[in-house]
């Protein structure tokens, strides 16, 4: 992607859809990704006119899912283009888990290891996200992206510091 350049403002709004994976963490799965890309900032054009977005990611595994919106930086080549982004998540998943201790059954500590082995602890129901994209372009309104998500709670204010990250592929409009 040689000669990329910060995209002007000239971008039309996207809507990009697809699927993601989760490969690793106690949260792997599957997950369906819907996210919409606004016009760019002109107010941020000191800072490269990002571009508002919303997204959800709906987990397939009956773990965590996740919305978000923040802003994207979008770098274009002739046909290829990398996004990156940022900003605030509200997810489904566990706040706190049951930690096994010698105070109950082990059966109970087996059931409780069980779920920290499965479910992510975030702590908080808002966390932090980050976003990228690597996109090519088929035509002037259709992409197809391979994109990658991570979600965490920054080790704010908590003993634990469990995140997730999902990648996968989608495919955008610009209209």
């Amino acid at each position: 992607m040689g000669g990329l350049a910060v995209a002007g403002t000239a971008q039309a709004q996207e809507l990009r859809v697809g699927a993601g994976y989760a490969p690793n963490g106690p949260e792997h799965g599957a997950s369906l990704i819907a996210e919409y890309l606004f016009k760019p900032l002109k107010g941020l054009s000191f800072a490269g006119s990002p571009r508002p977005y919303v997204s959800g990611q709906l987990s397939l595994e009956g773990v965590t899912s996740f919305a978000q919106a923040g802003l994207i930086w979008r770098w274009e080549g002739n046909r290829t283009y990398l996004d990156l982004g940022g900003g605030l998540a509200v997810h489904d998943g566990s706040l706190a888990l049951p930690r096994p201790t010698p105070a109950v059954t082990e059966e109970e500590n087996i059931r409780r290891r069980h779920e920290r082995d499965r479910h992510a602890e975030w702590g908080y129901r808002t966390i932090f996200h980050a976003t990228f994209a690597v996109g090519w372009r088929l035509s002037p309104r259709w992409a197809v992206e391979f994109e990658g998500q991570h979600w965490s709670n920054g080790h704010v204010g908590s003993d634990t510091h469990d995140g997730a990250n999902s990648l996968g592929l989608r495919a955008a409009y610009s209209f």
